[in-house]
Parts: structure tokens; sequence; C-alpha cells
């Protein structure tokens, strides 16, 4: 019995008290166990060595890692639904929480030493796999036994496709450190055997769009999945999320300016003729016709329109309800809740701030919004900026503040 596999499961069960059931409250103890778990984890991946990687496996590694599909747009608008549907097809590869490459992890790899890439990368990833989103499902590969443990595993696989991954793909791909994780889920999960169905890896994380064209120029055969949804529904959900976790108001701010960005190049691209690399996917189109919509993805995604698509999964687990209005959360299935409850959450404040950002935008996308008078619609728009470059300064002292705890 491996004396280091006894001290995994023994923190295991320590991180697992601290996964309330439905979600998650305590960060801050979620986080310090988290922690202590995933570096014994990785530890004992150092120690179990290498997984053999064929050249057959390395080639059809590559060729998938070549063809991603990205599912982007405004937080809050229907991304994790649209992730979760494509979970479980036997064609695809699906990251179960967000990669943030581009987003948030080349900040921070930015300020760590090249050969420390690997370990932070590591670890975050082994936390994301027992806790994604801070509520259920967790322990997305199962839990671990004093015989073994598929997260060792895990971590094994990425050491073992990291420094592959650096050679084919660094020189020119910005997120192929996410590429490396990406292959190690796929290979823990799905294999590369000749017998494999995988043709593609998904991952989503809102605001991409905003490296759309990057993430083209890196990845010619990539598929764009932007997905929009009624901004007043958006922004009901976002200011849900702002009270659930504690932040401060002043964030709304900074949440029309990433909406006025997304709907921006959702409108511009609305206009343009049909692409093989992106597709404009409606929230609402998707909830009220689901096979119709899942039919429309696969076809746009090259993968047969099973009826798996239309169940939403974290590598298999069913997820709960897709809104965050629910109260009575029933995993595996979607939410239709008429979009005007949310609406009715919304001040006359907020439906003018949103207005003032998002009425051009909004409109070409089929979501009309009443623009304010043409003399306050300006200084709506200076006042909105004011308080992003105020959060914006806030948000990098944590950042900074943060880097320097960081065990």
């Amino acid at each position: 019995m491996n004396r280091e596999f006894l001290t995994i499961v023994d923190l295991e069960a320590q991180l697992d008290q601290h996964l309330q059931r439905p979600r998650v409250t305590n960060l801050a103890a979620v986080r310090e166990a988290a922690i202590a778990w995933s570096q014994a984890v990785w530890s004992a991946s150092g120690s179990a060595g290498l997984p053999t990687l064929t050249t057959s496996e390395i080639e059809r590694g590559f060729a998938i890692a070549r063809r991603p599909v990205f599912v982007l747009g405004s937080h809050r608008s229907g991304t994790t639904m649209v992730r979760d549907l494509l979970d479980h097809h036997p064609a695809l590869s699906v990251l179960p929480a967000e990669g943030t490459m581009l987003t948030n992890f080349a900040w921070h790899l930015k300020r760590l030493e090249p050969d420390s890439w690997l370990p932070f990368l590591g670890c975050e990833w082994l936390r994301r796999l027992a806790n994604p989103i801070n509520q259920q499902p967790y322990w997305l590969l199962g839990r671990s036994s004093p015989e073994g443990s598929a997260y060792v595993e895990f971590a094994r696989a990425v050491r073992a496709w990291w420094p592959l991954v650096r050679t084919q793909f660094g020189p020119r791909t910005t997120s192929w450190p996410l590429v490396a994780i990406a292959l190690a889920y796929a290979h823990c999960t799905r294999g590369f055997g000749a017998g494999s169905a995988l043709q593609r890896w998904v991952e989503k994380t809102p605001a991409n769009e905003r490296f759309l064209e990057r993430l083209m120029a890196e990845f010619p055969e990539a598929r764009m999945l932007h997905v929009v949804r009624h901004p007043f529904a958006v922004y009901a959900s976002s200011c849900k999320s702002l009270r659930d976790s504690g932040l401060p108001s002043s964030e709304e701010s900074r949440f029309l300016r990433q909406m006025r960005l997304s709907y921006r190049e959702a409108a511009s691209r609305s206009v343009q003729p049909a692409s093989d690399s992106y597709l404009l996917v409606r929230y609402e189109d998707l909830l009220e016709d689901t096979a119709s919509g899942v039919q429309r993805i696969a076809s746009f995604l090259g993968i047969e329109p099973l009826p798996i698509l239309t169940l939403p999964t974290a590598n298999g687990i069913p997820t709960p309800s897709n809104s965050s209005f629910d109260s009575n959360k029933v995993a595996g299935k979607l939410n239709r809740r008429p979009a005007d409850v949310e609406f009715n959450l919304l001040t006359a404040r907020e439906r003018e701030r949103l207005s003032a950002m998002l009425a051009d935008d909004a409109g070409k996308l089929g979501y009309p919004l009443p623009p304010p008078p043409a003399l306050r619609r300006p200084l709506l728009q200076i006042w909105i900026h004011l308080g992003w470059v105020v959060d914006r300064f806030r948000t990098r002292w944590m950042r900074l503040r943060s880097a320097h705890q960081r065990p």
C-alpha cells in the first residue's frame, strides 16, 4: 500500500468536507484544503514517472489539438450550458472547467519562471477537476483510494504531454499550455487509441471573444461558438453572482463593459456571410427548441447529432440547472424559466444603463432595447467607463497582492 496514496486519500477527505452541497460558501477554507491536496497529488505523480505514449497516440493527439472548439460569450450568457450539452459526445473531449488561458493564466505565467509553469498549471487543473465551479458535481474523475488515484494519472499525463506540446505548438501558439492540459484530460478520459472516435477538444471561457482573431490565427481549424442572451437576463444573473460571492457592486461597470465588447463582436459578425469557423448561438433559441439547436451546432462542428447533446453533463455527470434563479434544481435537465421573470428583477436605473451601452448592438441580435435620451446616453457611458477604470485598478492591485501571497 503506497504511503503517498494514503496521504492523498486523507487530504481528499478533508477537502471534501469543505465542498458544501449544493454550493461552496467558505471559499478560503476550500482553497487552503485544495492546495494541500493538489500539491500531494502532483508530488505523487512525479514519483510515479511518466506514462508511455506511443507514436500513434502522439500523432493522434496532435491532430486533435489542432481542432479546438472555443465556446465564448459574455459571462452568464449560457456558455456553461452549451459546454455541458457538448460534454459527453464521443467525438469531443470537453474540458469541464473554464480554460481562462488568455483571460487569466497568461497574466500569471508572465510573472513566473518558465520552470514553474508546469507545476502551477498542473496543480491548478487538479483543483478544477475536483471542484470546477464551486458547486456540484465535484470529483469529476472519481475518488482516490489507497491503491490508486485518477488525479495522479491525470497529473502524470500532463507531465508527459507538456514538453511534446511545448515543442510542437509553443513557438507559434500562445495557448500551448492549455493544449497540453486538454490533451492530458483527453488521454485520461477518452484515450487516443485506434478505436477512439475523438475529433475535437472543447473549452469555454467567457470574454474570450476579445481574442477571437488571435485564436483563429493560431488555430486555423478551430470552431467558435459565440453564445448571446438577452442583456437583461445576463445582467440580472451577473448581479446575483456578485451578491452571492460577496463582491462589491462596483464590478457592475466591468460587467457592462465586457457585455458591450461581446455584443459588439457578435453584432458585427451577425451581418457577415456565414462562416465555417464562427457560429452565433442564441441562448433563448437553444432553450426553445433544443433538438434543432444542437443539430445546428452538430452540423457546424461536423459531428453526429446524437441525443446526448440535449443532456447537460460534466465528464458524464449530470450538472445543475442552467438558471441562477432556479430554487428547485434538477441535475441533468435544462431550465426553461420564462425570461421575463429575470427581467423584472432589474431596476429602472439598471435597464437604462444597459440600454446606454448595448441598445444598438443588442438590437441587431434580436434584443430590442429602448435607448436613453440622446444627451443622457453619452453621459451614462462616460460614467460607466470611469467605474470600469476604477475597478480595473482595484483588480490589478488584488492580483499583485495575490501573486505575492501565493505559496
